[in-house]
């Protein structure tokens, strides 16, 4: 095998850089002048069958090309054909050894038509080697992707509880309850509202009651409420609230029990006789 894949060195004025690759198939003396040449093409260029010729000068590990002269690219000509024949004439031809070589700078060149561009490159290019010098794989940003979408889904997610925020509700047990009785003491009807929440595991939260009592007369109920009987008339802790346009008395207070499972406090309820409707609220 003669040639390899290189890259391009130079940039143009601007500071632009060629990213091509060339396939350098072979660089040669021609001994008769001592001058040096190398035969190449891009390798994106193979479709077009078109070789191109250079002068070159070395240095280092690069090659520096120059275009030729019309009466130069007879014996250049020459060469390929010998190549492929594999007869080279070793008295007019020298093969240079290019295995350090790993760059070309392109001042200019010289392009010739060679019909028989791919058994060059066939004969010359190591096929591992073109394979892994010449194409240029990118790299799949898989964690930007894998990161985009659990954005999209996030944010999807996101815009969904924003419009539908019941989603997050959590439904415990509760009982609406009510009952009607008739104060002996007071002397006065009453109605009872207990409102009994439970927990997650449906053991007792709490029982918010809202007793209401009504009394049959004016004065009875300013004698009740302009003297604060209600302190002494009720052993709950709470709030009261009088109405006078219906002559009323709410007290509002948290009832306690020494029971919490839920089959016993519900029972333990209608004992008490209350009527009670299952329902559920949200935490």
């Amino acid at each position: 095998m003669y040639g390899k894949i290189l890259k391009i060195s130079n940039n143009d004025l601007y500071g632009n850089v060629d990213d091509r690759r060339v396939s350098l198939f072979a660089a040669f003396t021609h001994k008769k002048y001592m001058n040096k040449y190398a035969i190449f093409t891009f390798t994106d260029e193979y479709n077009k069958n078109k070789l191109y010729c250079a002068s070159i000068h070395l240095k280092d590990t690069s090659i520096v090309t120059f275009s030729v002269r019309e009466d130069e690219i007879a014996y250049i000509n020459k060469f390929a054909e010998e190549l492929l024949a594999g007869n080279i004439d070793t008295n007019e031809y020298e093969l240079i050894d290019i295995s350090n070589i790993s760059k070309i700078e392109l001042i200019s060149n010289s392009p010739i038509d060679f019909n028989r561009l791919i058994e060059l490159d066939n004969l010359t290019i190591p096929k591992d080697t073109a394979q892994i010098t010449t194409v240029d794989t990118p790299k799949k940003p898989v964690f930007l992707y894998v990161l985009l979408i659990i954005c999209l889904i996030f944010l999807g997610g996101v815009i969904y509880i924003h419009y539908n925020p019941s989603i997050l509700d959590v439904k415990l047990n509760k009982l609406d309850c009510t009952m009607t009785g008739y104060d002996k003491k007071l002397e006065l009807p009453y109605t009872s509202v207990a409102t009994v929440k439970f927990d997650r595991k449906n053991i007792l939260l709490s029982i918010d009651k809202v007793d209401t009592y009504t009394f049959s007369d004016n004065e009875k109920y300013y004698d009740f409420k302009d003297n604060n009987r209600e302190s002494t008339s009720f052993k709950v802790e709470g709030s009261y609230k009088y109405n006078d346009d219906d002559l009323t008395l709410k007290t509002i207070y948290q009832d306690k029990l020494i029971i919490y499972e839920y089959d016993e406090v519900s029972r333990y309820m209608k004992k008490e006789g209350y009527d009670c409707v299952e329902g559920t609220y949200t935490e």
